[in-house]
């Protein structure tokens, strides 16, 4: 830093309504601050510490040259300095012609502050980083469900891909209001997410990131470091496989659980119970993490810690099955559980055992609950000892206790609420205490807020036809989403996008959702045959395999998809669920996600 600077900048800071203060020990430190603002800067010397600290103010080239630019128009140029007393001369007077008057030496203009023109971009280039900004926001939009089921790893990779390819079109168009609002927006997108999900700390959606930043947040090395936002893109998108690779075998999301049959009781139900268990430790799973809980962590009970334990293994248990119906709550919840792990620290290894994507849950797990047909048999007899109850003139609190310590036992809460409607005074009128076990007293208060709030679940059929029904859709959670959009999309034209050709899932397209569907593998050839197929109106539907392809093919077929007005779909994977999912959320199916 120039001397001047030195002297000028803390007046500049003062200014500009910044406070700052200085702190040498070893060396030096200075923190900046004006509001929310933040910035610490470090170095061997005062002068050093003020330069690192603007370098984070200032943190791209451009911004640094306006600034020294500012800086430099804000300084007194040099004044000439005044002639030396001239000598004694004869006062005799010699009449010659007049003396040309001396040139004087131009002296260097300052810049006008406030007037510095910034660099202007072509209408049209200006107007196509706009669209692709608004692809990436529909993209982020598009991928909430798979994204909300992948595991923390494949979600920040997804996130350093979107945000650095954001943050390219911002440094390729530096100034331009129009293009900076949208990747703010992209950046306010991500953050929101990341505090719902918790994937871990996303170092590039912070203000002063550098492109750098990926290499580590990738856990890679490279011995060439990215020093764009547009070589940060590319870096991830090179590295992203790599980055995802797992010691063991994974799904297309991340996690390492193996097919297995429906856990008894209906998903939707063991997430909704899940839900509320953490919420009541930890907030609304939907609102961003509190900054203190309402019981210190040190505080929680056992008891209260081992259920959480419990809710997450029923979570990786229903995960294939909540996928065609609420993954986003399902991430949501898991978000928090990861939330809730790391304020436990290492009081509850047992959780963070089971919210790690690779960890493998034993087939033996299965074995130990009851089988689907124990559990009906349990809810049926239930059913009748409430019929029994609801038909006696009386019964004491001892017989009503008894019976929901077999109704808990058969049922999660909100279906315990459904149950014991008709004998909801009595319930309403019971005391928590009258239980001797910790555990019944919880659930009973449980029950009682779930009956004041209307939560009130669907009691499962005791029939024999929807047992049948259910053991049959068991290996397929999406089967119930799939029957509701195949009338919808049966016999239409579709040019499905992926990397690589798979004879196998078009066929299984196919013949689950009744498409008449064209393949095409990617190539920038083939690509753009098909933008003029697409054109000429070939297709009824584009679906893209986002999860396979490159930003750059993606954002092609998307604009001829809109220019001819023929839905363009996101489909990660390609897998029927994801396809399903995807089609009816485009089409407005009630029951997607």
């Amino acid at each position: 830093m120039h001397d001047d600077g030195a002297r000028w900048l803390p007046k500049f800071l003062a200014d500009s309504g910044y406070r700052h203060a200085m702190y040498t020990h070893q060396w030096t430190e200075v923190l900046i601050w004006r509001d929310t603002e933040r910035w610490l800067g470090r170095g061997p010397d005062r002068d050093s510490a003020l330069e690192d600290a603007l370098t984070q103010m200032f943190p791209s080239a451009a911004a640094r040259q306006l600034f020294d630019r500012f800086r430099d128009g804000l300084q007194e140029p040099a004044r000439p300095q005044a002639a030396p007393p001239s000598a004694a001369v004869s006062a005799e007077v010699i009449p010659t012609a007049p003396p040309a008057a001396p040139e004087q030496p131009e002296l260097p203009r300052s810049p006008i502050v406030g007037r510095i023109q910034l660099p202007t971009y072509p209408a049209a280039a200006v107007a196509e980083a706009r669209e692709t900004l608004e692809e990436i926001l529909k993209d982020i939009q598009d991928m909430r469900p798979d994204f909300a089921l992948m595991s923390p790893r494949y979600q920040k990779v997804y996130m350093l891909a979107w945000i650095s390819r954001a943050r390219s079109f911002d440094e390729q168009f530096q100034g331009e209001h129009k293009i900076t609002v949208l990747v703010r927006r992209i950046a306010h997108e991500l953050t929101n997410l990341s505090k719902t999900l918790w994937p871990g700390s996303v170092q590039a959606l912070q203000m002063n990131a550098v492109p750098a930043c990926v290499v580590t947040e990738l856990g890679l090395k490279t011995l060439h470091a990215p020093k764009t936002w547009a070589e940060a893109h590319e870096f991830v998108q090179n590295h992203r496989e790599r980055a995802m690779t797992s010691e063991v075998p994974v799904d297309d999301y991340g996690w390492a659980d193996r097919p297995r049959k429906a856990p008894p009781g209906q998903p939707r139900a063991l997430l909704r119970e899940a839900q509320r268990a953490v919420e009541a430790i930890a907030g609304n799973v939907t609102d961003p993490p509190p900054r203190h809980l309402t019981t210190p962590p040190e505080e929680l009970p056992n008891e209260q810690l081992d259920a959480l334990v419990k809710h997450a293994q029923a979570l990786r248990d229903i995960r294939r099955f909540i996928a065609a119906e609420d993954p986003e709550t399902w991430g949501a919840v898991m978000g928090r559980l990861r939330w809730l792990a790391g304020r436990l620290g290492e009081r509850l290894p047992q959780l963070r055992r089971w919210l790690d994507p690779e960890f493998i849950p034993p087939p033996e797990r299965a074995k130990t609950g009851p089988s689907a047909d124990q559990v009906r048999q349990q809810q049926a007899a239930v059913r009748a000892e409430r019929d029994a109850l609801v038909a006696a003139d009386s019964f004491d609190d001892e017989a009503l206790l008894a019976f929901l310590g077999r109704a808990f036992d058969a049922h999660n809460t909100p279906e315990v609420a459904s149950l014991v409607q008709p004998i909801r005074p009595r319930i309403d009128a019971l005391r928590p205490d009258l239980f001797e076990d910790r555990r019944m007293r919880r659930r009973l208060t449980g029950l009682q807020d779930v009956i004041k709030r209307g939560e009130l679940g669907v009691l499962p059929s005791d029939s024999d036809s929807d047992l049948e029904e259910e053991t049959d859709d068991v290996d397929d959670p999406g089967a119930h989403l799939v029957a509701q959009v195949r009338p919808k999309v049966e016999g239409k034209r579709v040019l499905f996008v992926s990397n690589r050709e798979d004879p196998d899932l078009k066929s299984k397209l196919e013949e689950s959702l009744g498409l008449d569907i064209t393949w095409c593998d990617g190539n920038a050839r083939k690509v753009q045959a098909q933008c003029e197929s697409i054109s000429r109106h070939s297709y009824d539907y584009v679906l893209i395999a986002t999860g396979f392809q490159a930003h750059n093919i993606d954002g092609i077929l998307a604009r001829a998809a809109r220019a001819s007005a023929i839905p363009y779909v996101r489909v990660f994977k390609g897998r029927p669920l994801a396809v399903a999912r995807a089609l009816a959320r485009t089409l407005g199916v009630a029951s997607a996600a």
